[in-house]
């Protein structure tokens, strides 16, 4: 499930798609504001299994359906604390009580039964964010990811032509000296003239640019 971690409760209840009890990593994407020094979370992945995800469905609880739901609308779980996180529903009540303070990002995990949650920042802070479930070819479940819709409106840039003028061998005169095995000094000249080569490939490269 996952849930707000400083306000837990009965009301917080699992998906209807469940996972088979495990120990799972939980991943965060993070991004920073062009010209800011200052970033946010994302998304934050609980992942499953290690095996490409053909598709995708909202997590839902009991009771939703999303055939009710309208363009734009999502099903999601609710934060009030800024803070978000994965855990499983058993330890719920036994984690509300080692949360009830608020906890910090990273794990927290309840003494007495060992059962803990991943907690993290959520997005910009208090608000709705919905649940999306990964599926395989097959349809076995490989990650429930919560998304922070700081990107949910972003669009994706052209792709940027690279300059590889830095990176192009520079051309090797057809006269240069050709090393012979075992000719230190043959092997000596060819060095230098590649050197040489190299040094005037550079420096027209400078005049080109200014």
């Amino acid at each position: 499930m996952a849930a707000d971690p400083a306000t837990l409760d009965e009301q917080d209840e699992p998906f209807t798609v469940p996972v088979p009890p495990g120990e799972y990593p939980v991943v965060t994407a993070t991004m920073k504001w062009d010209g800011r020094g200052c970033g946010e979370n994302t998304a934050a992945m609980l992942r499953v299994l290690d095996e490409p995800t053909v598709s995708w469905e909202l997590a839902v609880r009991p009771g939703q359906d999303t055939r009710l739901l309208g363009e734009g609308e999502f099903y999601g779980f609710g934060v009030d604390s800024g803070m978000a996180a994965f855990l499983d529903a058993a330890g719920r009540d036994v984690l509300a009580a080692a949360c009830e303070h608020g906890c910090a990002p990273g794990e927290t995990t309840d003494p007495d039964t060992g059962t803990n949650l991943i907690a993290y920042h959520s997005g910009m802070g208090d608000g709705s964010y919905p649940v999306w479930i990964g599926r395989t070819a097959e349809g076995e479940v490989t990650c429930l990811v919560a998304d922070m819709l700081i990107l949910h409106r972003a669009r994706p840039l052209p792709p940027t032509v690279p300059d590889t003028t830095t990176f192009l061998t520079p051309p090797i005169a057809q006269d240069a000296p050709q090393p012979r095995p075992g000719n230190a000094a043959d092997a000596s000249k060819f060095i230098s003239a590649i050197v040489a080569e190299i040094a005037d490939f550079k420096e027209s490269l400078r005049w080109e640019r200014e």
